[in-house]
Parts: C-alpha cells; sequence; structure tokens
C-alpha cells in the first residue's frame, strides 16, 4: 500500500487549508452480487477482489484515495464470509430516507462472522483533520465488543500515526452495547484534527465485527484536510509558462540560483527532480497531464499546477 503525499497548488498568503485527498467511493465499478471470500476463514488474510463482485479492495485513481480489505476469524473461527456477503462497494444505501451524503456509492460491511479491517492509503500531510461519514443500522446488537466471539458486536473508526504508531478513535463501540450508544439509523459524521505535526503520515482505519445481515454499517465520504503551509515565496512571484506546456517549460522568478525543482503527479507521486539555475525546464519525459511543481530556494517553496499537453 503506497503512502500519497500531496501538494496545494495554490497558497494565501503563508498556509491554506485545503481538502487534498478521499473518497466517495464512486470511481470502483458496481457489482450487486455478494462478496464470496475464497480464502481459509480459520485463519487471518488479506481479502481480494472477485470477478463480477463488490469491490473490497481499490488503487488509488486520480483523486481518489486507495483502500485494501483484510479478514481476521473469530477466536473460535466461524464461516467469515465464504458463504457469500453483503460487504464493499455498493451503490444500495441503508435505505430510501438515508442515502449516500456524497454521491450515489458507499462501502457496506455486514455478515462478516469474524472480523473486517478496511485499511485506507497512508496520506503524508500536516496537522491533518480527517472525517468519514457512518451509518450503523437499526437492528438487535450483541455483547459489548470485547471478546472476539460472533456474540460480541463491534465498530471502531481510528486513525493511525504511521511512525508513533499513536491511534486517534474517531469511533470506537468496544466496551459498550452498539445499541446504547444513541447511533444507530441516521448518518453519523465522525472526525479527528491533529494538531501541531507537520508532515505526519496518517492512515485511516475501520474495523468491524458482526454476524448477520441485519447488522450492516455503511460508510461514505472520507476526506483529508489538513495546513499545507509553506513559507514561503510569493505566490505571485513565480509564473509557470508556456501553461499548457509539452516539452519545456520556463520557470519565471526574481532570480534562480541553485534552486530545487520537484514535480509530482496527480496520485503524489515524484516523477521528476532537478537542480537549475537557470529558467528552462525539460519536461519532454512527462505524459499529458496535471502536474504540480515544487520550487525550493534558499528555504523558501512555492507549489505552481502545470498541465502537460
Amino acid at each position: 500500500m503506497k503512502t500519497i503525499i500531496f501538494w496545494l497548488p495554490l497558497f494565501l498568503g503563508v498556509s491554506a487549508i485545503a481538502q487534498v485527498f478521499g473518497t466517495g467511493f464512486e470511481v470502483p465499478e458496481i457489482f450487486n452480487d455478494p462478496y464470496t471470500d475464497t480464502g481459509d476463514a480459520t485463519v487471518a488474510h488479506d481479502l481480494l477482489n472477485n470477478t463480477n463482485e463488490p469491490f473490497v479492495d481499490f488503487a488509488p485513481s486520480g483523486s481518489e484515495i486507495g483502500f485494501n480489505a483484510r479478514y481476521e476469524p473469530y477466536d473460535t473461527p466461524g464461516v467469515g464470509l465464504t458463504d457469500g456477503d453483503t460487504v464493499g462497494v455498493t451503490d444500495s444505501p441503508p435505505n430510501n430516507s438515508n442515502p449516500f451524503p456524497d454521491g450515489l456509492n458507499g462501502y457496506e460491511i455486514s455478515d462478516v462472522d469474524g472480523n473486517f479491517i478496511l485499511e485506507f492509503d497512508p496520506v503524508q500531510i500536516s496537522s491533518p483533520t480527517i472525517s468519514i461519514a457512518y451509518f450503523v443500522s437499526e437492528t438487535g446488537y450483541e455483547g459489548d465488543g470485547t471478546a472476539n466471539v460472533s456474540a460480541s458486536d463491534r465498530l471502531r473508526i481510528y486513525v493511525k500515526d504511521i511512525n508513533s504508531a499513536v491511534e486517534y478513535d474517531l469511533l470506537d463501540t468496544t466496551g459498550n452495547d452498539i445499541n446504547d450508544l444513541g447511533i444507530e439509523g441516521v448518518w453519523q459524521t465522525a472526525s479527528v484534527t491533529i494538531d501541531n505535526s507537520p508532515d505526519i503520515t496518517v492512515q485511516l482505519i475501520i474495523e468491524a465485527r458482526n454476524n448477520s445481515g441485519a447488522e450492516a454499517f455503511f460508510f461514505d465520504s472520507v476526506h483529508f484536510e489538513g495546513l499545507l503551509g509553506i513559507a514561503d515565496i510569493s505566490e505571485n512571484a513565480v509564473v509557470l509558462y508556456p501553461n499548457p506546456a509539452t516539452d519545456f517549460v520556463h520557470i519565471s522568478a526574481s532570480e534562480i540560483s541553485q534552486a530545487s525543482v520537484c514535480i509530482y503527479n496527480s496520485l503524489g507521486e515524484k516523477v521528476l527532480e532537478r537542480i537549475i539555475s537557470h529558467s528552462l525546464l525539460n519536461i519532454s519525459a512527462l505524459t499529458s497531464g496535471v502536474y504540480f511543481v515544487k520550487l525550493t530556494q534558499e528555504n523558501k517553496t512555492t507549489v505552481k499546477k502545470l498541465i502537460v499537453k
């Protein structure tokens, strides 16, 4: 699972707040048949996408963050997802009165007969706010989630700092009967802000345990927002031309001397890095698309959007 690094294309003053990434589960193709796990339900394992079945995993695409699902059995294993269950990306909302809040699609986890762990791609960001919409169907949930057994339903949504392993809960029903929490039957939004955390790498994780089709959890509208402040070459002090460009682009600034230039694609992947002492930059190796050019000189930085034809 790759780490995604994002740069804000426009800077207002010293810093700005911008939604940099997320998913509403709108990109994956929809399949309405049940998902059937072909793995061994008695051992923990990664869940794989099956032909003509709902996507449980998804690679990042454009502005859509990727995610990966895995399964862990009860202490005394059950059938898991080998009997065919409603999990993964879906266009079927909880009910007609509660459509998905962000587009037409969402993600459902129900009747796992074990533990379903959904991990989103790590994101490198500064002082982030991470949010997600979730829906807990109204039904008779069992237990308090403290035992890894079938009659102990549980839902936890949290953010993990990859470097320090510190975890920040958005929701954790462990230790409670879900029916007592007042969270059923309506879309809820959970969020957490991690202040004073420059260049932190965070990962959103969902852990769900349930054992019937009525015990359904739905998710949508995953967003990562962060303070991407850069101090700072003024935005207006740097101009890229031509833009769109083909083989070469000129970087117009008041003075360029041993400046560092890094170019990132729309997935946040670094595709070119140069130290330049003049304004002309060869971009002939880049394919058509949208890029972000990060120019650093004398510990000051700006980021500009570049379109390559």
